[in-house]
């Protein structure tokens, strides 16, 4: 799950939730920006003031691609480098294309794929993993050069205690599964609005 920069911490208050007419338009955002790779068209012509007055609410955005089960790319930021709309719409291009894992999205496959977008609340330091609400929470860790992530959605669907997702976050960035307990090592947990075009069909 490709990322870029660094997180944002603050204290995690109040989150904010979207309304379904929110969701749907920022999906739309992400699938036209990745159409807007095969067609001479701009990947947006709606008024986008209103999404654009969200940004300050969320950390950071991140797209993730699905054919059927299987992930067809993921790339994310954490930085807001741009307006809300423009920065969904820079991800879901880039996961199409430039997901090192994966090949380029074909334009045959893209009314297939579920997009899914995250858009992050700022992060807080975990102090415990007594703290961790599965299916909630997502983590970071940090240590050195190394870190890694992995979003709410991901320990409900493998199945995942609090000390399983960090032990796995910690093998994300690539350091041993008990990282997370090094004194040097930063922790950090966040809540997420996650939504895609399956879980509003």
């Amino acid at each position: 799950m490709p990322l870029r920069s660094q997180a944002n911490v603050q204290s995690q208050g109040a989150v904010l939730m979207l309304s379904l007419v929110q969701k749907k338009a920022l999906l739309q955002i992400a699938r036209r920006a990745i159409a807007a790779r095969w067609l001479e068209e701009p990947a947006s012509d709606a008024d986008l003031t209103d999404l654009r007055a969200l940004s300050h609410h969320f950390s950071g955005v991140f797209v993730s691609l699905h054919a059927g089960k299987k992930l067809r790319g993921c790339i994310g930021s954490l930085t807001n480098i741009a307006p809300l709309p423009e920065l969904v719409a820079e991800m879901a291009a880039a996961a199409a294309s430039h997901d090192p894992r994966f090949a380029p999205l074909r334009p045959d496959e893209l009314d297939e794929v579920d997009i899914e977008i995250s858009l992050l609340y700022p992060m807080k330091p975990l102090r415990s993993p007594d703290e961790i609400v599965i299916g909630r929470d997502g983590l970071m860790v940090r240590l050195g050069k190394k870190h890694g992530l992995l979003l709410p959605q991901v320990a409900p669907q493998r199945g995942w205690n609090a000390l399983a997702f960090l032990q796995c976050v910690c093998r994300k960035a690539d350091l041993p599964p008990e990282a997370w307990q090094n004194p040097e090592a930063e922790v950090l947990c966040f809540r997420a609005e996650v939504f895609s075009d399956r879980s509003l069909a």
